[in-house]
């Protein structure tokens, strides 16, 4: 166990207690009729703060001045727009350059395991802007995740040529991509239920649901390059 291990320790039992107290005081809002933009905008920063207080134990030890500015710790899907429920995962995703090489991999191993060890669902991943969008393009569930994308910490460069990539390409790729959006929306409506008539809809995958005020935005980010109508 090497000296700073106490140090992450302490970061992550801070972060349990937190995320519990966080939960508490915001189901008590909630209770007392607190509006729903506002809870998730309240869970969202309850949830940057935790993973921001583990970001920056993980990359102060592990991590010289110099290669920190050669990253970007990126939240996508509803977290990157704010949109949580208070047990919603969390998505995220390092991208670093490529002269960061290895030394990304022990960033991301104890980034993943803090974070989860903390109490949260994690969706995470490493990637290149280049590979980020060449997904994008073939997966309408990456695509659309990717487009909501917000810089959580790092270098603002590294993200901004991977996001900037993104929505380039997008309109590039407008037909393509508003078809592939379009097809994994009507397998979605099929396999949750076609019709807002079901007794017990999916609210979220169902025809009339979430999905299809979140698909608005997609279009939008491919045609004009923003997500907010």
């Amino acid at each position: 166990m090497t000296s700073a291990s106490p140090l992450i320790n302490s970061v992550v039992l801070d972060a349990r207690q937190r995320l519990r107290d966080g939960r508490e005081k915001i189901r008590k809002q909630h209770d007392q009729g607190a509006p729903g933009p506002q809870v998730c905008a309240q869970i969202t920063d309850l949830f940057d703060g935790i993973i921001l207080d583990i970001w920056n134990a993980a990359t102060a030890e592990l991590l010289t001045p110099a290669q920190r500015t050669q990253l970007a710790l990126i939240a996508h899907g509803g977290y990157g727009r704010r949109d949580l429920a208070p047990f919603s995962d969390v998505d995220i995703m390092l991208v670093p350059t490529r002269g960061l090489g290895s030394a990304v991999q022990p960033v991301a191993a104890r980034l993943s395991r803090d974070i989860v060890d903390a109490g949260l669902q994690l969706g995470f991943s490493v990637r290149s802007p280049g590979e980020a969008c060449r997904l994008a393009w073939k997966d309408a569930v990456i695509f659309s995740s990717l487009a909501e994308s917000r810089l959580l910490s790092g270098s603002l460069h590294v993200y901004s040529r991977f996001f900037n990539s993104l929505r380039r390409g997008a309109r590039r790729r407008r037909g393509p991509l508003v078809e592939l959006l379009q097809q994994a929306r009507r397998e979605e409506r099929v396999k949750w239920g076609e019709t807002n008539y079901l007794l017990r809809p999916n609210v979220k995958r169902s025809r009339g649901g979430l999905r299809d005020l979140q698909f608005i935005r997609w279009i939008g980010f491919i045609c004009d390059g923003e997500t907010e109508p």
